[in-house]
């Protein structure tokens, strides 16, 4: 497949840009597999990570410092995943179900640090570690609950 990498359910109008007339969509655990591959935004996250360490060397940044960084990856998550799961030579819209996940994964990945949460003081060591399982396991879940409900 060309277009849309992303993308977790095929567009009618990619059926186009695969070599066989309908290319092989996953099922069952190999679907719930690749959905949360691609729900979890893995490049920004690293992104994030090497920011952080620049942000928590000495002198420490500031909370200024670290929502700027927080809120610019994110940016950048929505960016991405609006990109990379549209084609616009193919009239393939984003997955705007598979965006917000991947935001809001984002944001759970990022609480589970700490770093500008425990700045604000709205952060619990075991609470972050219960919440990013749970989220990585109910993900999909709830995007195929969504697809299933919304007909995106």
């Amino acid at each position: 497949m060309k277009g849309a990498p992303l993308r977790i359910d095929l567009h009618p109008n990619q059926k186009s840009l695969s070599d066989n007339e309908t290319p092989a969509q996953p099922t069952g655990l190999a679907k719930w597999t690749e959905a949360v591959t691609k729900l979890v935004p893995g490049e920004v996250v690293a992104a994030y990570l090497a920011g952080r360490s620049v942000l928590a060397s000495e002198p420490p940044m500031g909370l200024a410092a670290w929502i700027l960084w927080t809120v610019f990856c994110l940016l950048i998550v929505i960016g991405l995943r609006l990109w990379m799961t549209s084609d616009s030579k193919a009239a393939v819209p984003p997955e705007k179900t598979s965006v917000t996940i991947s935001a809001l994964s984002f944001l759970v990945w990022i609480y589970s640090f700490g770093d500008v949460f425990r700045l604000l003081g709205v952060w619990s060591p075991r609470g972050s570690t219960l919440v990013l399982i749970g989220w990585t396991l109910a993900a999909p879940l709830l995007y195929f609950l969504i697809k299933r409900f919304a007909r995106e």
